[in-house]
């Protein structure tokens, strides 16, 4: 895993003001879903690290150490520090987002994703821990499948980001079409890295608890997340839509969202040779060929603002 960092040329050209362009690509309704999960992304990525705090204590002198949890936290710590900068900008006709007692950073409209998901969850670990439970606590459990089910999320929806927008010759068409060539890097950024440590967050469960996990009943139950999780979509989306002065239907949106369940097979890890290869092949794209053609374009339209 590799801990690349966005260029500060990306920032510049983000626009950051009142020139800032939300048509990233040439769909409207992509274009806005993809700054709605801008919030999410940041929101998980902070949760995450809040887990791994207790990891550390709970993993401690135990058969589970495993230095690649801490490269995939630092990998997310990085992606929550960028996405803080585009969404901040994005809600700045707001309060800042709050810190609560279990997350630093809670905008508004995620807050009852806060007191619903995050704050229980933490509160369930410390009870545990209490009780002297750690590893087999089971709201720690739960904490370390919840990262394993979103982390698999975020990579599939990477496999979608890149084989429908880069892949095959698509970067050249979507890039002369960009409005927005930065958002359009910070997300593929982001979603290389996260395919590069989806497997991490798996094995870190399967391997403490014994068990697969994606199985025929967990995917079954997948379902029930995965509209919750597009609800959360819905909400960021709508969100952004309104902040951008664009009027955008629940309708539209919900069409534009995948049918993730038909994406994960039983015992999907993102490790077996059927996955690596296509992670593979897309991470050394980014690294050789869509980062560096993206930057280029980038340097060259700062330079003609220049002249």
């Amino acid at each position: 895993m590799k801990l690349r960092k966005v260029p500060n040329e990306v920032f510049s050209m983000m626009d950051l003001n009142a020139k800032f362009n939300y048509r990233w690509m040439p769909d409207t309704t992509f274009s806005l879903m993809g700054l709605g999960i801008s919030y999410l992304l940041e929101f998980f990525e902070f949760y995450g690290d809040a887990i791994s705090k207790y990891y550390d204590r709970f993993i401690k002198n135990t058969p589970y150490e495993d230095s690649r949890f801490h490269d995939f936290i630092s990998q997310e710590r990085r992606h929550a520090a960028a996405h803080k900068r585009l969404n901040m900008f994005m809600a700045k006709n707001h309060l800042p987002p709050t810190r609560e007692k279990y997350h630093p950073r809670v905008y508004d409209f995620m807050y009852m994703t806060y007191k619903t998901f995050v704050e229980p969850n933490i509160q369930g670990i410390e009870a545990d821990e209490k009780d002297g439970k750690t590893l087999d606590g089971d709201s720690f459990r739960e904490a370390l499948k919840t990262l394993a089910v979103f982390e698999t999320e975020v990579c599939m929806a990477a496999f979608s980001f890149f084989d429908n927008l880069f892949d095959k010759g698509k970067i050249e068409h979507i890039a002369s079409l960009s409005e927005n060539l930065a958002v359009l890097y910070l997300l593929g950024y982001h979603y290389a890295e996260e395919m590069e440590h989806c497997h991490v967050s798996i094995e870190t469960y399967e391997n403490i608890y014994g068990e697969t996990l994606w199985n025929e009943k967990s995917i079954e139950q997948y379902s029930g997340i995965n509209d919750i999780l597009s609800h959360r979509i819905i909400n960021a989306t709508l969100f952004v839509a309104r902040e951008m002065g664009v009027e955008i239907t629940v309708k539209q949106i919900i069409s534009r969202l995948p049918d993730r369940k038909r994406s994960i097979r039983p015992g999907f890890n993102a490790k077996s040779a059927r996955e690596k290869s296509k992670i593979d092949y897309l991470v050394n794209k980014w690294d050789l060929e869509w980062e560096p053609l993206l930057l280029s374009k980038i340097k060259q339209q700062l330079q003609e603002r220049a002249a």
